[in-house]
């Protein structure tokens, strides 16, 4: 009984962190959320005047520097990429989307790492790793070793430094235009055709979401319960259940025929107006270097160097055990 009751317990604490995660995404977000976070909205401040390149820099940098520092250099990191979005054009619906996100971020990556990160790893970071609950040796197949103090708290430090990333990645999805976008790659020598593509990608998100409630809403339309099954009858909830999974196919089939007919006319349109059929494009507005980009730039350079030499000096991607 006790081998059955440390199974249900560990699967359930492995099974709580994507759940809770995902859980408070949709709760929070939904599909508006999502369609608002790839909906680029033109403002006045000295975030739209950087140029898209800098910011794919400060990400690189971000990213980089809070791997080889310690911890608390990316919660400040965090820190100032939240304060950023205060610039942004309509803050308190920024914030309602990245806010949850960073803290689904945080969770997931520091309950993924609390559970499985090797045993040994942690007891040459730390010098022991106690165990608050180890899981059954087979387990170890998929890399679950169990819930440690050593790593609760060394999964706390990494979910630091992935949200600092993923802030400053919304950052630049927030405050440049797909065209921007598409422009600063191509100066930066990036293949247009690589660059197309993630452009086309982003401006379908939410469009392929537009289509997805839409279509969800006619069949709500339509009588089509997506709730739980009120009856206690078991056969009564399987046979919803079931009913809902279809019903989810079907529309997870109509949204896919409708983004191969988008993609279609996507590539016809590009076709029409003359995609690569010339080596060297021209663009109507030329993207191009100004002084507050060469600013924004030494001040990254001087971050980078900042946390080179922190690193050297002794703080480097240590493991803080309190």
């Amino acid at each position: 009984m006790n081998v059955v009751l440390l199974w249900l317990t560990s699967i359930l604490i492995i099974t709580m962190g994507p759940v809770l995660t995902i859980y408070l995404i949709w709760k929070i977000i939904g599909f508006r959320g999502y369609m608002s976070l790839f909906q680029f909205i033109e403002g006045k401040s000295f975030l739209y005047r950087v140029d898209p390149r800098i910011k794919i820099l400060m990400a690189i940098v971000i990213t980089t520097v809070a791997a080889f520092t310690i911890w608390w250099i990316s919660a400040v990191f965090l820190a100032v990429m939240l304060v950023l979005y205060v610039f942004t054009v309509n803050p308190t619906s920024k914030y309602r989307i990245v806010l949850p996100l960073t803290i689904a971020t945080f969770l997931g990556t520091a309950w993924t790492e609390a559970l499985f990160t090797n045993p040994s790893l942690l007891t040459e970071l730390f010098g022991l790793d106690v165990f608050i609950l180890p899981f059954p040796p087979q387990f170890q197949v998929i890399g679950a070793y169990g819930l440690s103090e050593q790593g609760f708290f060394y999964g706390l430090q990494i979910a630091f430094r992935a949200s600092a990333a993923v802030a400053s990645g919304f950052l630049l999805v927030f405050t440049s235009s797909p065209a921007d976008i598409l422009r600063s790659l191509e100066k930066s020598k990036v293949p247009v055709e690589l660059g197309f593509a993630l452009v086309v990608a982003v401006i379908a998100i939410p469009k392929i979401l537009e289509s997805a409630m839409t279509i969800l809403d006619a069949m709500r339309v339509r009588g089509f319960d997506f709730g739980p099954a009120q009856s206690r009858n078991v056969k009564a909830v399987f046979s919803k259940f079931f009913q809902q999974i279809r019903a989810v196919l079907m529309a997870t089939a109509s949204i896919i025929i409708w983004t191969l007919k988008s993609a279609e006319n996507i590539a016809i349109s590009a076709d029409l107006r003359g995609f690569r059929a010339n080596k060297v494009r021209t663009y109507y507005h030329e993207v191009a270097f100004h002084k507050i980009d060469w600013i924004a730039l030494v001040i990254l350079i001087a971050v980078f160097a900042a946390g080179v030499y922190l690193s050297g000096i002794g703080y480097g991607p240590l493991a803080y055990n309190p």
